[in-house]
């Protein structure tokens, strides 16, 4: 699982993640000194910057009413 969090001022977001490391002495040697964690997807480091991150920044907030559009 994975842990997202942010800053005060939101400036900054953290993403924490799952890990499991072998030490190099592990009884089975084919997996001694692993080290094997959940990383976060290139896709999903795109929509948070051009999706999630623009919530926080009124980016898709809209003022006006959609029927406003068909009067004019």
């Amino acid at each position: 699982m994975m842990n997202y969090s942010e800053n005060k001022d939101k400036t900054l977001e953290t993403v924490r993640s799952a890990m499991m490391r072998t030490p190099t002495d592990y009884f089975i040697k084919s997996a001694a000194g692993f080290h094997y964690c959940k990383v976060l997807s290139p896709f999903r480091a795109m929509e948070f910057m051009m999706i999630d991150s623009l919530y926080e920044a009124d980016g898709i907030k809209n003022d006006y009413n959609s029927t406003d559009l068909f009067l004019q």
